[in-house]
């Protein structure tokens, strides 16, 4: 049983490192600057849900279908990093086609919590890689995996509750500080993207550490 506590907190401990809660508060104010009240909790919901399960799937099938098709983490790195640094030049530029003013707001709330909320921003390539070095099938039991899901469960909650209370600080910054936020958010995002990506080349050359 305290061999069970050990693991769960450390899982939660890690998956909080990489998800950052807060960090990505700032990344869901930006992407849902024209929704509504309403919608904004829609798309929250929705988006957490959604990365569970593309996490969760990921863990235990992304081992088997990385190698039926011959793709390396390094790989899936690399194009990860791309899709972001596209979205990150979209969040910077300020690109309007993440949702418009005068777009159903339904629609456009379960559109932003499957892109970009769900992934990239929350089930990014970050998150598969340590969601698949965890669950690990070579290495741990079934039981063991099962922890590494409730600590991922654990991990989501908190981020949908930081999201909720997002509405918040929305509201104390005003619609020009979001749209600044979204800004510099989308600047650190870009990056990160090209921080993974000479990461991951690095590796492959064999060059020095970035």
């Amino acid at each position: 049983m305290l061999e069970d506590y050990r693991l769960l907190t450390t899982q939660i401990v890690i998956l909080a490192a990489v998800l950052d809660p807060i960090g990505h508060l700032s990344l869901f104010l930006g992407a849902t600057t024209t929704l509504d009240l309403a919608a904004r909790r829609r798309a929250a919901w929705l988006s957490v849900v959604i990365a569970f399960g593309i996490l969760t799937g990921f863990g235990l099938l992304g081992p088997f279908l990385l190698h039926a098709m011959g793709i390396s983490l390094l790989s899936f790195q690399i194009a990860g990093g791309l899709i972001i640094l596209l979205f990150a030049i979209r969040m910077v530029l300020g690109d309007g086609e993440l949702a418009s003013p005068h777009a159903d707001q339904t629609a456009s709330a379960s559109s932003i919590a499957i892109y970009p909320l769900a992934t990239p921003i929350i089930a990014g390539p970050g998150a598969m890689l340590t969601i698949l070095l965890l669950v690990d099938n070579n290495r741990h039991t079934p039981h063991e995996q099962a922890l590494t899901i409730l600590a991922l469960a654990i991990v989501l909650a908190v981020l949908l509750a930081v999201f909720l209370l997002g509405e918040l600080v929305r509201h104390l910054i005003g619609p020009h500080g979001t749209g600044l936020v979204r800004r510099v958010m989308g600047l650190l995002l870009a990056a990160l993207a090209v921080n993974m990506i000479l990461s991951a080349a690095a590796l492959w050359l064999h060059l020095p550490e970035i």
